[in-house]
């Protein structure tokens, strides 16, 4: 019976020892990281500088997942010290913006960056509104409330309108979903696909560090019984 025991385990102890590499996986993700993506030491250097230009709201400079890239520019997510969602663009010129809170959330409501053109400024708050410029215009977003495209116009600092947008255009979509969600239906098949793979990532990196906590726990408690009972 004893040896019945011993046996079991020892095959336990295997088991762990195998689970061993899951818990041990890379658990954070880093500033530019894109998995071979990057070839340009500059576009990480801009996401670097990023990072430190808004270190004062972004939760540790820790970012939530890889570097994209589409039509040319670069984003990486983040989530800041309240858990409000952000992401930093890299245009073509390393040129940085900060894309966060509602106007991230809701940005694809009002027609995503191909629609409104480039950023031309942060995202910024004011008394509770958000402002970003675009290229053709800029996106406010009131507390609580829908974002809504003003076309051909930009904002100052203190959310007034200050000048027309290089662009003028007034084509730009201003449609929106009724709950100030992201309509799928703006999202090409591809891109909802890489975002359901994202998810898969982003969760299991969230969860390996408690697994790998566990399974060490488990491996000692099983190597102090082991030996309890081998001295009896």
């Amino acid at each position: 019976m004893k040896k019945k025991i011993q046996i079991a385990l020892l095959s336990i102890l295997l088991v762990l020892l195998a689970a061993v590499p899951f818990g041990a996986q890379k658990t954070d993700y880093q500033i530019g990281e894109a998995e071979g993506l990057l070839t340009d030491g500059k576009v990480k250097e801009a996401f670097q500088k990023a990072v430190d230009r808004f270190k004062d709201w972004m939760y540790e400079g820790i970012p939530s997942g890889y570097v994209t890239k589409t039509d040319g520019y670069y984003l990486q997510t983040f989530t800041d010290g309240e858990d409000v969602s952000a992401a930093i663009y890299v245009g073509p010129d390393y040129a940085t913006y900060v894309l966060r809170g509602p106007i991230y959330e809701q940005l694809e409501t009002v027609g995503g960056m191909k629609k409104l053109g480039t950023p031309r400024s942060d995202a910024y708050e004011v008394n509770g509104v958000w402002y970003q410029n675009f290229e053709k215009g800029y996106v406010t977003v009131p507390k609580n409330g829908k974002a809504t495209f003003v076309a051909g116009k930009q904002v100052d600092e203190k959310g007034t309108v200050t000048t027309d947008s290089d662009s003028g255009s007034s084509s730009a979509s201003t449609d929106q979903t009724t709950d100030g969600k992201t309509d799928a239906s703006l999202s090409s098949p591809s891109q909802m696909i890489s975002n359901a793979v994202s998810d898969v990532e982003e969760g299991v990196s969230r969860w390996a560090p408690g697994v790998l906590v566990a399974l060490l726990i488990l491996a000692a408690i099983v190597i102090l019984v082991y030996w309890f009972l081998k001295r009896k």
